[in-house]
């Protein structure tokens, strides 16, 4: 018994403390009985302050005065006080642990060079205001200690008051205002005189703010003479600061009625950046209309915040309200600007679990504007979080009543599976030691370069050589192993740009290790899929079949046709087997025209996936059907695609040896590269005209492709959807073209065009009996198709929409042949026309640069 309380009682609490102190601020023990350091938690690996006092060197005084700063914060609560967290106390020592801050010198030095400088420094006078009126009128004490070396800002830019060693009650003596002599330029000349009455005594606080008004915006203050010149004060202030520091009592202003003089309309605290803070605080107090109407105009003033402000502060109180209010729509832009201003891991931290709380709303506009705007988070979104959190509430959109929902789905789905992915690259120094990151961003690769034939492509830029197949001694420039290489970079190309050279070794790309692959294994590397095979080759699969067989949207049909060719190459080869043929034969025999051009050229680019036979008995007799179609891009594409399947099944009629090898080619599972690169030329074209010049007239056609029936059909349902527009007319929704992502990096890199797509789960009602319905009869769907729809409800129809409908699929239009005369050819004159604009993929790559193969410029 007698161990156990020696040992409890000697224990040290200094080496129990669960903080690290790591940097120390310099100077801050001049004007402070504490030193501040950064510090750590060590369970948490929190970022914390905390402020030391040696009480051996303070003497007996400033002891005191250090432990009475850590009684008052112990007890003191308030927004714009200094949070306290944890502190130990001995008879050497105080630490007081509290929220990361740093001083308000050095702070305000880097503030003042941010061009809104005077509106940001309103909020934090603002808040410092509100915490000395806390003090005067509800704990009845006069903090003694007001000025520039007792503030502190926090990550979230907030102005926090510390520096309670003075701090004393209205009942104390006033003898106890007295501070050391290094404070006496901040103190009252009744304190100074001698004749400061305590009692319900709010002057002494009022002088100390106003010299640190004027310190915020002239510096620290050397001398008390100082402060009858404004010099740098705002105009608008200068009187009331000159109030503030009147020598008699009895004519001083008030730090409350300095803010409520200045919080009137174009009054120093009536600005955007003060108006919106304080909304964001009081969000919880404000109905649904107000807090939508303040998230839409915010993200037109962001810039008018600092960087730390944005994303400490008001992301907090964005993904608040998401998770609290229904306003996700509203908060949709402001979330993605600043979300540009994280990194990879807060980004993961503070946006993505409000984007897939989003995609779970079943607030419709919101699903639409997320899905709108894809490309600004679809490349922080992991395959983990796609498959589990976002793909079950998101394809329950391609069941949505409305067909704006259905058809932002379908782009969704047909943009995703193959994101833009934003992980850096990296090569070596020529000590081949340290590793500098590069990442070539696809804003850079759309530079558009015209090649001698006249066909605009998009570039990475650079051309590689080596692999583990090729001899190095044959290689022009003699490199010493097989690795890849880059053997040139095009003058102000993209990877020019960000800084990749000749000569720099190809460690990775996308995260595949490149060391001991082959020269058409580097060429094919793309990024891989995001969906899980569960999603993508059964749920996904199902929802587009029964999209191609049921939806009444023309322009749906057409675009799921697109997807599930962009889906096809990662598709089990099993499954491609069951569903491509099918498919793209019954939309073939779509009465929408453009759906007829999207299963050719669906199947034309896909040729890989058909056995001979397949060919010979179901391509080619549909196909042949097309070549008397009434409109000229179907016939022109039939002739073309059957003459690319003609000359497959001749190559294989001539060289029986090669059927083995053709056939094996049906079962192979595909990359994004390899895929693009073991396709035939006629087939990449065809991709190509399938994602580029095709999209532009489905978009464009399908607002007055529906019959009248139609739209009368689905008008409730759009009546629902949206509010009407005050003509009265029910809006309808926009229809969105799908791009393709393809990179040609150059002759060598072989053309990364490629197919992509997205994420879904749930399960359709009759998903088992579409299959075997595929599997049984092709040509059993003529029947269904007959009972959907009949050639007589393809007549053009002149639908009145809302022009000012932000999701309106057209406005208003009289005839479909005004935009497009899709019984001409003009707008389709050669098959390489269609070839004009492939959308990009940009490439990542991690090269190591050896000083053989480089001299720095």
């Amino acid at each position: 018994m007698t161990s156990m309380f020696t040992a409890l009682f000697s224990r040290d609490p200094v080496k129990e403390f669960p903080f690290d102190l790591l940097n120390k601020y310099p100077d801050v023990e001049q004007f402070s009985v504490f030193s501040l350091y950064s510090g750590k938690s060590r369970t948490t690996q929190e970022d914390v302050s905390i402020f030391c006092a040696n009480l051996k060197d303070l003497g007996y005084l400033l002891a005191q005065k250090a432990a009475a700063c850590l009684k008052k914060i112990k007890t003191l609560r308030h927004p714009s006080i200094l949070l306290y967290l944890d502190s130990i106390q001995t008879d050497t020592l105080i630490y007081i642990v509290t929220e990361a801050v740093v001083p308000f010198t050095s702070y305000v030095r880097n503030l003042k060079e941010f061009s809104n400088f005077k509106e940001v420094a309103s909020w934090g006078l603002y808040s410092v205001a509100n915490a000395v009126s806390f003090l005067s009128q509800d704990v009845k004490c006069v903090h003694n200690n007001i000025n520039c070396h007792s503030i502190y800002v926090n990550k979230s830019g907030e102005w926090k008051l510390f520096g309670f060693e003075y701090l004393i009650s209205y009942e104390d003596e006033p003898e106890a205002l007295q501070k050391p002599g290094e404070f006496e330029q901040y103190a009252a000349p009744e304190v100074r005189d001698g004749r400061v009455v305590l009692k319900n005594n709010w002057t002494v606080d009022a002088y100390g703010y106003g010299c640190f008004v004027w310190e915020v915006f002239n510096g620290p203050l050397s001398d008390a003479s100082l402060l009858k010149n404004p010099n740098s004060i705002p105009k608008e202030i200068q009187k009331d600061v000159r109030l503030l520091l009147h020598p008699a009592i009895s004519s001083r202003l008030s730090v409350g009625d300095f803010v409520r003089r200045n919080r009137v309309t174009g009054g120093f605290f009536t600005n955007p950046v003060v108006d919106n803070l304080l909304f964001l605080e009081e969000f919880h107090l404000k109905d649904s209309n107000e807090q939508c109407a303040m998230l839409n105009s915010l993200s037109n003033i962001l810039d008018q915040f600092p960087k730390d402000i944005q994303v400490h502060k008001i992301l907090s109180r964005i993904n608040e309200m998401i998770k609290f209010s229904n306003v996700g729509c509203s908060a949709i832009p402001a979330l993605i600007k600043i979300g540009k201003l994280l990194g990879e891991e807060e980004y993961q931290i503070h946006v993505i679990p409000s984007v897939v709380a989003m995609f779970a709303s079943q607030d419709r506009i919101t699903r639409v504007r997320l899905l709108e705007q894809l490309e600004h988070f679809i490349d922080h979104l992991k395959p983990d979080v796609v498959n589990e959190k976002i793909f079950p509430p998101l394809v329950t959109g391609l069941l949505d009543t409305s067909a704006s929902i259905r058809e932002h789905t379908m782009k969704f789905f047909s943009e995703s599976l193959l994101p833009m992915e934003s992980t850096t690259s990296a090569f070596g120094q020529p000590a081949g030691a340290a590793f500098r990151c590069v990442c070539i961003p696809v804003e850079l690769v759309k530079q558009r370069s015209v090649d001698a034939d006249g066909e605009t492509q998009y570039r990475c830029g650079f051309r590689i050589g080596g692999g583990i197949d090729q001899d190095p001694a044959q290689s022009p420039a003699g490199y010493p192993d097989s690795g890849i290489y880059i053997t040139s970079v095009e003058p102000g190309g993209a990877a020019e740009q960000c800084g990749l050279r000749k000569d720099d070794k190809i460690l990775q790309a996308n995260g595949c290790d490149l060391t001991m692959a082959t020269h058409e294994q580097a060429a094919s590397v793309q990024i891989a899929p995001k969906l899980n095979y569960k999603n993508l080759n059964e749920n996904l699969t199902r929802h587009f079949l029964r999209i191609l067989i049921k939806d009444e949207q023309p322009g749906i049909r057409t675009n799921c046709c697109i997807a599930l060719g962009k889906i096809a190459p990662y598709l089990q080869p099993e499954v491609r087997q069951k569903i491509l043929i099918p498919s793209f034969c019954r939309s073939m025999k779509d009465p929408f025209p453009p759906a007829r051009i999207a299963g050719i050229l669906a199947l034309s680019a896909t040729e890989q996936f058909y056995p001979l036979k397949s060919v010979a008995v179901a391509i080619l007799p549909s196909l042949t059907v097309l070549m008397i179609d009434p409109e000229k891009q179907v016939r022109e594409n039939a002739f073309r695609s059957c003459k690319g399947f003609m000359e497959k099944l001749e190559k294989a009629s001539e060289n029986p040896e090669i059927i083995p090898k053709l056939e094996s080619e049906v079962n192979m599972r595909y990359s994004a590269g390899s895929f693009a690169q073991n396709m035939p030329q006629w087939a990449s074209r065809a991709l190509s005209s399938l994602t580029t010049k095709f999209q532009k007239p489905v978009s464009s056609l399908l607002a007055r492709s529906d019959l009248k029936e139609e739209a009368a059909s689905t008008k409730k349902h759009q009546a629902e959807d949206f509010t009407p527009s005050s003509d009265g007319k029910n809006p309808t929704a926009t229809t969105p073209t799908t791009t393709n992502t393809s990179c040609t990096a150059s002759s060598t890199v072989v053309a990364n065009s490629t197919f992509t797509a997205a994420s879904s789960s749930t399960v359709v009602k009759s998903e088992s009996e579409l299959l075997d319905k595929f599997k049984s009869d092709w040509n059993s769907w003529d029947d269904d198709w007959d009972s959907e729809q009949t050639p007589a409800k393809q007549q053009t129809a002149t639908t009145d929409l809302n022009d000012d409908d932000k999701f309106s699929m057209q406005t208003e239009v009289n005839d479909v042949n005004e935009e497009i005369d899709w019984a001409t050819g003009e707008d389709w004159q050669g098959w390489d026309e269609l070839l004009s604009s492939p959308a990009v993929v940009a490439k990542s790559v991690l090269t190591e640069r050896k000083s053989k193969h480089h001299q720095k410029s």
